[in-house]
């Protein structure tokens, strides 16, 4: 196999300068809203001063006072990716969006049009260079395989490539941190650095009795496959993808919010817009859940139902009135989140629909009729008449890919 991973290097600040002349050059730092604490992106520029993403906006402005912070335009970005995405998709039809700003080409059938992945990820840049523009430029790692490739983008350049071959994959998994590994979080990390493997080579050498006592049967037999260079069971679902499995959205506030109307309100918003998306893939899923954060707190809650649902009163009424309402709340909430999975086509779920449904399905075909052509909200519940609408966007990691790119 050769596979080619395509990294968009500083993607949200560099499509702000490749957007506006006068930002090229200059340390940004992109944030939710003008307000917000939580730099989401930022430049070349300011990453140089250790301004990096995750940061506090004080400490970045004390890092780099000259710092400019934009807001952040997803539509923008995502108008973007879309944009990136026909472009690999040009070279081999064997593409795997992984977020907003990344992917995985397969190129092992289109080897003999351009003899080896070198000469293809110079004619990737280059493309690039033509149709983003020329402040953008992306990172490319070849290699044999998807975590190889990705852990090869580590390596590369900024606009250049780097490939992990046969010769330098000891070295490499020898030097590179556990963290490059995707697949590898920071709390396994921190197990293997407290069991005294501080590179994966390490790995290799430890018995699988040992792998599986202090990793479990899971992550020990993942581990010494990963040691050895082979995909993590994370790429394992790229050619799987079918359709969906969940929807759902998640929106952390400006402040920790302790209103019981804004509340109902901001689950009712997210509950809207989740089973939108169900509705216009034309599916049904029949696994709920909701979590609600606060400081160093959180609460969460799921159900499988025996039936499909899609229809936002009747989620919300589970969701909100089911377990929201049971729950003696103790604490402010900043984070919330809620989801609809085990997602299955319409044309797939047999049985016969009750007159009731029938009669749901009816009204919410007529609602989304009228929002499409007039716009998402422009019908919606009494709950949301008076309040902020929560509208949706793309996430960097493109967890909806599968809904933004349906045909």
């Amino acid at each position: 196999m050769t596979i080619l991973h395509v990294d968009l290097n500083s993607y949200f600040a560099t499509i702000e300068q490749q957007q506006n002349p006068y930002l090229r050059g200059k340390p940004i730092g992109i944030v939710k809203d003008i307000g917000r604490t939580c730099i989401i992106a930022a430049s070349r520029e300011a990453k140089q001063h250790g301004v990096k993403t995750g940061s506090n906006v004080h400490d970045a402005k004390h890092l780099c006072p000259q710092i400019t912070l934009v807001k952040a335009d997803f539509d923008k970005y995502f108008h973007y990716t879309k944009r990136f995405y026909t472009l690999i998709e040009s070279f081999t039809p064997k593409v795997h969006l992984f977020s907003l700003d990344e992917a995985f080409l397969d190129a092992t059938d289109c080897m003999n049009l351009y003899g080896s992945a070198e000469p293809l990820a110079e004619k990737i840049q280059e493309r690039m260079y033509k149709d983003l523009g020329s402040w953008v430029t992306a990172s490319i790692g070849i290699s044999k395989n998807y975590m190889l490739a990705k852990l090869a983008g580590e390596y590369a350049p900024k606009g250049g490539y780097f490939r992990i071959t046969k010769h330098n994959l000891d070295e490499i998994l020898a030097t590179c941190k556990l963290s490059d590994i995707c697949g590898i979080g920071p709390r396994l990390a921190e197990k293997l650095k407290n069991t005294g493997v501080t590179n994966l080579l390490q790995i290799r050498t430890l018995d699988d009795a040992i792998l599986k006592r202090r990793f479990g049967p899971f992550w020990g037999p993942e581990l010494k496959r990963i040691a050895h260079g082979q995909d993590s069971h994370l790429f394992s679902f790229l050619d799987t993808n079918e359709y969906m499995k969940g929807v759902g959205r998640t929106i952390t506030g400006f402040r920790l919010c302790d209103d019981e109307d804004q509340i109902r309100q901001i689950i009712r918003n997210l509950i809207e817009e989740a089973t939108m998306k169900t509705r216009q893939m034309d599916m049904a899923g029949r696994h709920l859940s909701i979590f609600l954060e606060g400081e160093n707190r959180i609460w969460h809650r799921h159900q499988t139902l025996k039936y499909y649902v899609r229809h936002p009163d009747e989620v919300f009424a589970l969701l909100y009135n089911g377990f929201y309402k049971r729950w003696q709340r103790s604490f402010p909430i900043i984070r919330f989140g809620v989801r609809v999975s085990l997602l299955k086509p319409m044309s797939e779920i047999s049985g016969c629909w009750l007159p009731q449904w029938q009669k749901r399905e009816r009204i919410w075909k007529a609602v989304d009729t009228i929002n499409e052509k007039y716009g998402l909200f422009s019908i919606r519940p009494g709950t949301l008449l008076k309040s902020k609408i929560i509208r949706p966007e793309v996430t960097g990691y493109l967890g909806d890919k599968l809904y933004q790119f349906r045909d």
